[in-house]
């Protein structure tokens, strides 16, 4: 089964634009903080996704990142570089580098993600606390949808 832009609510046309605004404007603040400690969005990626499964290996990263291995490897060695990333030998299998954040890392982290958040909580200041929960269950169902599908296999454009 196939369907048409006409197929699609004005609703859902609406909550797509508006889902992709908020993104855009998160994701700009973000890199503009980003650069005034030197980071890049790429590098804050590599920091964030580590932080999920710490330690991790580079083929996590590069399944996550969908990244080159030698563009990966630049931003990986200039994070060990600034002290932000450790690297070390799994003591299991030595052919494998395992990576898991530094206390400076975690500290980088933890102050762009916060910065973020305050941006994020501006935006949410006419919303009392009873419309952000209400919003958060919304969004947590709508999530939950998509990735149900996304389990599925429903690729009915792909």
């Amino acid at each position: 089964m196939s369907f048409s832009d006409a197929d699609l609510t004005e609703e859902t046309k609406e909550i797509d634009k508006l889902i992709r605004d908020i993104h855009k404007h998160l994701v700009e603040y973000t890199k503009r903080n980003l650069k005034k400690d030197g980071l890049t969005m790429p590098r804050f990626k590599v920091l964030w996704y580590i932080t999920k499964e710490q330690p991790v290996n580079m083929s996590f990263l590069h399944r996550k990142m969908y990244l080159s291995n030698s563009t990966l490897t630049i931003i990986v060695d200039k994070l060990v570089e600034e002290d932000l990333v450790d690297r070390s030998r799994n003591p299991e299998d030595r052919r494998e580098v395992m990576l898991e954040l530094t206390g400076n890392g975690e500290q980088l982290l933890c102050k762009m993600l916060s910065i973020r958040q305050e941006f994020l909580e501006k935006g949410l200041k006419d919303l009392d606390s009873g419309k952000k929960e209400e919003l958060i269950e919304l969004l947590s169902t709508t999530l939950d949808n998509l990735e149900n599908l996304f389990k599925e296999g429903t690729n009915q454009h792909e």
